[in-house]
C-alpha cells in the first residue's frame, strides 16, 4: 500500500489500481458539528411538541413549513457529520472501467464509467460565484471536489477537499491508468 499525503492510499497491481481517499476531519469542528446537530434536534423536537398544542390556523401551518425545513437541515447536518467521521471515496480502475463510490459507513452507490469514454480528466474548475464556492468548501457542507472528468457530456467530480499537491499527484496517477 502506497500513500499520497495523509488521506490517500492506493494499491497498484498489474491490471488494477485501487485508491481510497478518506474524508477530511477536524476533531474540534466535529465536536461543534455534533453540538449543532444535537441543539438543532432538540429545537425541532420542542417545535414538534408545540405543534400539538397550537390550534388549527396560520400558526400551525407556519410550524409545519418550519418543520419541513428542519427535517431537511437535520438530514444534511447528519450526512455531513457522518461523512466527516466515516466517509471515504473509493476509486478502482481496471478492465476498461473506472468505478467510483462515495462510501459512508458502507452505504453509497458504485458508479461505473468506461475508460474509453472518459475525457478531460483534470482539475475541477469551479464555475459558480465566489460566495457559492466558499460555502461549498466549508466544513459544514459535504463538497469541495478538486478533480473532474467529462463522461458523455456530463461533468463527474471527485477528490473532496484535497490539498493542491496531493490532488496533482492523484491526478497524475489517474491519468497514467486511464489513458
Amino acid at each position: 500500500m502506497e500513500y499520497i499525503g495523509k488521506r490517500i492510499t492506493y494499491v497498484q497491481k498489474e491490471d488494477e489500481l485501487s485508491i481510497v481517499v478518506s474524508s477530511f476531519s477536524d476533531k474540534k469542528k466535529n465536536i461543534l458539528l455534533l453540538t449543532w446537530f444535537i441543539a438543532w434536534t432538540l429545537g425541532g423536537i420542542a417545535m414538534l411538541v408545540y405543534l400539538f398544542y397550537v390550534p388549527a390556523g396560520q400558526m400551525k401551518t407556519m410550524l409545519l413549513v418550519w418543520l419541513g425545513f428542519w427535517i431537511y437541515f437535520e438530514y444534511k447536518v447528519w450526512k455531513a457529520f457522518t461523512w466527516r467521521k466515516f466517509g471515504k471515496e473509493i476509486i478502482k480502475i481496471g478492465k476498461g472501467h473506472l468505478f467510483y463510490k462515495q462510501d459512508n459507513r458502507g452505504a453509497g452507490k458504485i458508479h461505473d464509467y468506461q475508460i474509453e469514454s472518459i475525457q478531460d480528466l483534470g482539475k475541477y474548475s469551479k464555475s459558480q460565484g465566489e460566495i457559492v464556492n466558499h460555502f461549498m468548501s466549508s466544513y459544514w457542507v459535504v463538497g469541495g471536489e478538486t478533480l473532474s472528468f467529462r463522461y458523455y457530456g456530463k461533468e463527474i467530480i471527485l477528490g473532496r477537499e484535497l490539498e493542491e499537491k496531493d490532488a496533482k499527484i492523484l491526478l497524475k496517477l489517474l491519468k497514467e491508468n486511464v489513458s
